[in-house]
């Protein structure tokens, strides 16, 4: 899999694209090591470089991140990241059942990972920190893929991908509330 191709590909014809990913036997280890791992790495040392570099605004000051402190916090994002694949992988394996579609945790992997192309991509543009933001925007194009991935990937039927599709995300988002919720406790503890 060559994974610049892919790239374009699913974010240029993601129909098309998406019949070849259905087709294609890959492994858990193909697809993290040789395709999400190479963006999400790149879209994080894009932040880490801009941080770095020029250094972001907030209330009128200016300030440039110390190398240390962005190099954890990359470390830490690349770590999330894959983690949060996983869980929303889990999500959409669950729920692809109870809306007509197929069980099958592999697929749910490939339609999750395939559907964060643009985020990543649009990561890349937080090299220049204002623009982070309008990169951020690429993400909103990932809710397409996930939405117009799901019938040929998880079986789901088409009348039905959009609610499997909304499902997915707003049960997401609660998860990662609460687990920010939770986590929160700690992440003042550290600022200390």
């Amino acid at each position: 899999m060559d994974f610049i191709v892919r790239a374009k590909n699913i974010i240029l014809s993601p129909a098309t694209e998406w019949e070849v990913i259905s087709r294609e036997e890959v492994t858990f280890g193909e697809l993290y090591f040789n395709y999400a791992l190479i963006f999400i790495t790149a879209s994080a040392l894009a932040e880490f470089l801009g941080q770095v570099l020029f250094g972001f605004s907030m209330a009128h000051v200016h300030m440039k991140m110390p190398v240390g402190l962005a190099l954890g916090r990359t470390i830490l994002q690349i770590i999330a990241e894959l983690v949060s694949l996983a869980i929303m992988a889990y999500i959409v394996d669950y729920l692809a059942q109870r809306f007509d579609g197929e069980r099958n945790i592999l697929s749910s992997h490939k339609l999750v990972v395939f559907s964060a192309t643009p985020g990543w991509l649009g990561g890349l543009l937080s090299i220049i920190p204002p623009l982070g933001i309008l990169g951020a925007l690429f993400g909103l194009y990932g809710i397409y893929l996930l939405y117009s991935g799901a019938p040929v990937i998880k079986k789901v039927p088409q009348e039905k991908a959009g609610l499997f599709t909304l499902t997915i995300i707003v049960v997401t988002f609660v998860i990662f509330f609460l687990i920010g919720f939770l986590l929160a406790p700690f992440h003042t503890m550290s600022m200390r």
